[in-house]
Parts: structure tokens; C-alpha cells; sequence
């Protein structure tokens, strides 16, 4: 190949180089997978990739965290048992909505939560139930244990704060809305219900409701671990 040959390639490589560069430079942050997550930004497609950059960014993730106007304490979670733990761990002390207390999760599983929080159940919730989401109810976050607590099984997300199980959500006007009650059933409770599971696919990268076994009747568990599943 002469040199002009070469020059040629070279000067196409940098042009379409400079191209990409300009276009993602002018893309709206919403939209641009490089520009910082703001968790009061509606997810797009982006979403998710901001959020696997923002994963290995601890000090990032946790100024993202504190922009959404929850209040979170850094609270690494330190452990005997190998495999246990959690290096970014913070504890949920304020949100939009109650959670009763307990939330300790890493901070990308805090950030997975706030975005459903705020864009999926708290939507849902005003639109097919007609009244303000006030309180989430879980059944735990962080714990060091096995997944279904079966000694033969492999360690569960749970026990790197990257799991919660949500079971019911309670409304302003008093209702209270059940997993275990009103999954599955054609209701605006059952709506909102399967609302929500599914939103929480797009934000969470696995999701397991009642379909999946008897084991998660009464609650869906919302993990954000290596695999994406939605069941």
C-alpha cells in the first residue's frame, strides 16, 4: 500500500472518529450513554448503559444517589463469611416514599430502586390506582445467606446488597395493595401489581414475581446481579 494509500485511510479513520465524537458531544444527555445518570431523568435506552459505567464509579454513583433528593448514609457492610458484604453500601434513611426502615443495598442496587421508585411505581400508582404511593413494603435487603436459604445452593444477592423483595404497597386514601393477595387478579390492583413487575424489568436486571414458584408468591425480588431475567 503506497503512502497515499495510507494517508487516505488515515484521514477517513479521523474523520469518522471525529463524526462519532461530535455526535454523541451533541446528543441529549438523556440519550448519550457517557453523560452522568441523573435518576430524575425518565429512563431511556441509554439507562441502562450509564448505569454499568456508573457500577464501578463508587464516588459517582453515590453523588448521583444524594442528586435524587434521598437521603442515604454510607454504611459498608463487613463480613466473616467469604463472599458476604458489601464495599458501597449505603442505607436508605429518606425517600419519596417509606420503606419502614431496612434498605441497605450497594449503591447501583439503591440507584436501580430509586429509578423504579420514582418512574415506575410511583406513576403506576396515580394512574390506575388514582392516589399517592406513601410506603413500600420489604421483606429484607442485605442478608448473608444462600439463595432460598438452601445450604447446597450458591450465594444469593442478597448477601452482596444487591437484592430487595418487595411485597405490598400502601396508598394515601389507606389501601393497601398485596403481592400474596392480588397478584394475577383482574383488578386495578392486579394492574398495578403487574405494572410495576414489569417496569421494574426494564430498571432491575432480574426480576422474579409469583409466576416463578411458590417461594416468591408473596413478593417480588428485584436484584441487580450479572444476569438479566424477568420472570
Amino acid at each position: 500500500m503506497n503512502r497515499w494509500a495510507v494517508a487516505a485511510r488515515v484521514a477517513l479513520f479521523s474523520g469518522m472518529a471525529f463524526l462519532a465524537g461530535w455526535g454523541l458531544w451533541n446528543l441529549p444527555d438523556s440519550i448519550n450513554p457517557f453523560s452522568p445518570l441523573e435518576i430524575a431523568d425518565k429512563p431511556t435506552l441509554a439507562t441502562p448503559i450509564k448505569m454499568r459505567i456508573l457500577e464501578h464509579r463508587p464516588e459517582a454513583c453515590v453523588a448521583t444517589v444524594r442528586r435524587s433528593r434521598a437521603e442515604v448514609v454510607r454504611a459498608p457492610i463487613a463480613s466473616d463469611t467469604q463472599g458476604c458484604g458489601v464495599d458501597d453500601g449505603l442505607t436508605l434513611d429518606r425517600s419519596d416514599v417509606s420503606y419502614g426502615g431496612g434498605v441497605r443495598l450497594s449503591c447501583i442496587s439503591m440507584t436501580a430502586l430509586l429509578i423504579w421508585e420514582r418512574h415506575v411505581a410511583e406513576p403506576a400508582a396515580a394512574e390506575i390506582l388514582g392516589s399517592k404511593l406513601t410506603r413500600i413494603v420489604h421483606y429484607g435487603t442485605y442478608q448473608c445467606r444462600n439463595i432460598n436459604h438452601d445450604p447446597d445452593a450458591r450465594l444469593s444477592y442478597h448477601a452482596t446488597g444487591r437484592a430487595i423483595d418487595i411485597a405490598a404497597f400502601v396508598l394515601a386514601d389507606g389501601r393497601k395493595i398485596s403481592v400474596l393477595k392480588d397478584w394475577g387478579k383482574d383488578t386495578p390492583e392486579g394492574q398495578f401489581l403487574a405494572r410495576v413487575h414489569d417496569g421494574a424489568c426494564g430498571v432491575f436486571r432480574g426480576v422474579l414475581g409469583p409466576d416463578y414458584n411458590k417461594l416468591h408468591a408473596n413478593h417480588f425480588h428485584l436484584e441487580m446481579g450479572r444476569w438479566s431475567f424477568c420472570k
